[in-house]
Formats: C-alpha cells, sequence, structure tokens
C-alpha cells in the first residue's frame, strides 16, 4: 500500500518548515512568491492532499469555491474551470459549477445559495450590468473574482481576455483579404464582452472606412440556436445583397451561424467567409478549418485560482485588485476567401 504523504514530507522535499508549508495552505500569514511556487509545485509533485475538514474548523474556511458561468455545457467554460482547478484542486479546494444561462435572476439566486454555503470564493462570468446587486454580495463578504466579464463600478480582481483589440485585429485581417461587406453575429450586448467585441468590430470598419451595415447586424444572444434562426433571417433578408463575410461573436454563435449556411446551401469560404472569436467545440471535424482569435481559457482559469491564493495569503485589508488581461492570438486558417480587390 502507498504511503500517505505528510505535510512533513512536503516540508522536507521543499527544504523548509512544517510552519511555512501550513502557512501557504492555509493562506494565514504571508509568504513570498517563490517560497509559495516552491511549496505549491512539492505539494503537487507529491500529490498531497490536506485534511479539509480539519483545516476547515481550524481556520474557518470552507474550501469551497463556487464557479457561476452562463453556461457549463460551453467547452470555453469547463476549459476555465479545469485551469482554476489545476491549481486550487492541490490544496485541498473544491469547485462548485453554477450555470446561469444568462438569465440575471438565477444568477442572484445561485449567489445566495453560494453565500449562505460560506463559500471561500466565487468566480463570476456576469450576465448582469447592475453592479449594485453583486456590490450587495461583496459588502457581506463575498469574494468575488470577476472572469471573462467586468463591472466597471465593482471593486474586485478580474481575469479577462482583450475582447476589443483581438476582434479589430480579426476583422482588419478580413478587410485585408478584400472584404467590404462585413456581418457580425453579437452576443447579449449587456455583457461586458460581447460590447468589446462589437466595438473591436466596429473601429476596424471605420479605420478602414467601410460603412456598418445595419441589416447585416444579428443578434445571437451567446447562443447557439438564436444564432441559427437570426441568421437565416439575416440572409432571407438580404438575399439580393449578401455581406461576403461574417464575424461570429463566440463560439455557440458559430456553430449556429455554420448550420444556418449550411441550410440556405451557402458554403464556407466560396460563398461566405465566416471568423469567430474562440474556436467551435470539435473543430478536427469541420472543413474548412475556421479563422478564429484563440481563447486561452486555461489560462484565465489558472490566474483567477493565483488571485485567489493571492488574496488568501495577504492580510492586508486594502491591496490593490488587480485585472489581469490575457492577450489572444488570431489563428488563420482557411474559412476567409480572397476577394479580387
Amino acid at each position: 500500500m502507498n504511503k500517505m504523504i505528510t505535510i512533513k514530507d512536503v516540508a522536507q522535499k521543499a527544504k523548509v518548515s512544517t510552519a511555512t508549508v501550513s502557512r501557504v495552505i492555509n493562506g494565514n500569514y504571508p509568504v513570498s512568491d517563490q517560497v509559495r511556487e516552491n511549496v505549491m509545485a512539492t505539494i503537487k509533485e507529491l500529490g498531497y492532499r490536506p485534511n479539509v475538514i480539519a483545516r476547515s474548523l481550524k481556520c474557518n474556511k470552507t474550501y469551497m469555491v463556487g464557479m457561476v458561468v452562463p453556461d457549463i455545457s460551453n467547452n470555453y467554460f469547463m476549459d476555465i474551470a479545469r485551469g482554476v482547478e489545476s491549481v486550487l484542486s492541490p490544496l485541498g479546494y473544491s469547485l462548485i459549477f453554477c450555470s446561469t444561462d444568462e438569465n440575471t435572476e438565477k444568477e442572484l439566486r445561485l449567489l445566495n445559495a453560494l453565500n449562505e454555503r460560506r463559500v471561500d470564493f466565487v468566480l463570476l462570468a456576469s450576465s448582469t450590468q447592475d453592479s449594485g446587486k453583486l456590490k450587495h454580495f461583496i459588502d457581506q463578504g463575498m469574494n468575488i473574482i470577476m472572469i471573462d466579464t467586468k463591472l466597471d463600478e465593482l471593486q474586485t480582481d478580474l481575469v479577462v481576455e482583450d475582447n476589443h483589440n483581438a476582434t479589430y485585429k480579426l476583422i482588419s485581417y478580413v478587410i485585408g483579404q478584400g472584404h467590404q461587406r462585413i456581418g457580425v453575429v453579437n452576443g447579449l450586448m449587456g455583457v461586458s464582452t460581447a460590447r468589446e467585441r462589437y466595438e473591436g468590430f466596429c473601429q476596424a470598419l471605420t479605420a478602414h472606412h467601410i460603412p456598418i451595415e445595419p441589416s447585416y447586424r444579428v443578434e445571437g444572444a451567446f447562443d447557439r440556436m438564436t444564432a441559427y434562426e437570426e441568421v437565416k433571417r439575416m440572409l432571407q433578408r438580404n438575399m439580393h445583397d449578401l455581406p461576403t463575410a461574417l464575424f461570429a461573436a463566440n463560439n455557440d454563435m458559430a456553430e449556429g451561424t455554420m448550420m444556418a449556411l449550411k441550410e440556405m446551401g451557402l458554403r464556407i469560404p466560396e460563398d461566405m467567409s465566416l471568423v469567430t472569436f474562440g474556436d467551435i467545440n470539435i473543430p478536427e471535424l469541420i472543413e474548412p478549418r475556421l479563422t478564429i482569435i484563440a481563447q486561452n481559457a486555461g489560462l484565465i482559469g489558472q490566474k483567477a485560482g493565483e488571485l485567489m491564493i493571492k488574496r488568501d495569503n495577504n492580510t492586508q485589508e486594502d491591496r490593490e485588485y488587480e485585472k489581469i488581461i490575457i492577450p489572444a492570438e488570431i489563428i488563420i486558417r482557411d474559412s476567409v476567401k480572397l476577394m479580387d480587390h
């Protein structure tokens, strides 16, 4: 039978005292980043599992983290969760997943339930614009870290993507391929990610002196079936003057857009070019491969997990909140047709 790894084993291997290992795990005293990283790497390497119940009683913590996102079936959010777990799991934390379905009322109910369970942190990809309601939870002592979305008035740590600049670059590439009539499949405009991506889209068109055509704008609500229905309507409406390229503001809407194009007998990229923010769920199965903004969801989760440990290890109440912006990379594949200039 394998020997059970103890805190002593971790201390010996990391060449620190058991008290230091305990401090890193419990977050009750500050330790240097270098020491924390060394201890964390050793915990991971040895597979040490702290006794959560004993620690909870001792530290007045639950070692539970709530993750509240619009749709846990979306691979993007699952990849964020994996990133979080890679950092927090070795420290004995457990994740509680909650799906809001982009419904503000449901989001508030879930936050309330997590508050009652006294979770140590909540990772929140919010669909609400009402920072007052979220501030209410923060005032009650809830530690919220925003992921993927942000509310400017809210005092929290946050990890987000560079939505605006990445979209600007992607649309500039499409324009560079000779496209002048470009449509957009938007997410929910009440959410910061959707607004930033749309602003990046508009700014790219304006910078290249291309008019923004309202009839090519589709409200896809970040949802596959909504995007499918609305793109189909837009194509039917503009049958005599179709856009030559479409930008879908997330992976689910890209899939809905592809379904609509297929049903209308339009091929990618011969009849319609398509680019998207984030990759579709099984890109290997689809020809042609889509040109995309690659989202580093695992890194978002990892950074959020590290912020939690930092916040936990920091005894100063007035520590500056951190805003981490993850740069996005454009991957050019085969879904944009080179137009005759």
